[in-house]
């Protein structure tokens, strides 16, 4: 969904924009917690939804049998 840099932008914009807010007490006004709080549900989506996509985009690798052949006289 969104990449490292990206999401670390807004997780920092996010954090500033609730301790500005905070600071000059518009925590009440609508607008700038509906703008925190999608901002920050999107950080939280991003974190469940990135790994995924990134697991899913090279090969597993496979277990073979002869993986699991061990020769008890080699140790």
């Amino acid at each position: 969904m969104l990449s490292d840099k990206t999401s670390f932008i807004l997780t920092v914009a996010v954090a500033f924009g609730f301790s500005i807010s905070g600071i000059l007490d518009i925590l009440d006004n609508f607008v700038v917690v509906t703008l925190l709080l999608l901002g920050f549900v999107l950080v939280v989506v991003n974190l469940f939804t990135y790994e995924n996509i990134q697991i899913e985009e090279y090969d597993k690798p496979t277990n073979n049998e002869e993986d699991f052949d061990v020769d008890i006289e080699d140790y």
